[in-house]
């Protein structure tokens, strides 16, 4: 047990260094996203937002940076469970976009819906942090 623990941990290791360091740290900026908008940390938020996000649902629902974080807090969204798949990558310099596929658990206005996406975020990078700048989703 102990050699087959240090093997994943050599493999899942190697994995990460072998990312570039620009890679790893927006992979970390979009999980952390998904993190606090679960645990509805508007903290951690109000530092990965951008100021001038446009933060766009599947249903045409556009929301600026004080609405994701005051819907959350006001009940109109509750974010239950969101599983990311297919994730890719592109960084050129200070601008990373990320695609990737979801399924999201959520409440609105106390309904619950479950929908599968299509993710494109538009992250831009600020005095050594990831903001994310624009986020868009399609339903698959």
């Amino acid at each position: 047990m102990k050699y087959l623990l240090l093997i994943v941990m050599l493999l899942v290791g190697n994995t990460i260094m072998a990312q570039p360091p620009h890679m790893v740290s927006i992979d970390s900026a979009v999980v952390e996203l998904d993190r606090a908008l679960l645990a509805k940390d508007s903290l951690r938020l109000k530092g990965l937002l951008g100021d001038e996000i446009t933060y766009g649902h599947s249903n045409g629902w556009i929301q600026t940076k004080r609405d994701v974080i005051d819907d959350l807090f006001n009940g109109k969204i509750t974010y239950k469970q969101i599983s990311a798949t297919d994730k890719e990558i592109k960084v050129r310099r200070k601008v990373a976009v990320v695609r990737m596929n979801a399924d999201v658990d959520v409440t609105v206005s106390g309904t619950p819906v479950h929908v599968k996406l299509k993710i494109l975020q538009v992250w831009q990078k600020r005095h050594f942090s990831w903001h994310l700048i624009a986020r868009q989703s399609v339903k698959i």
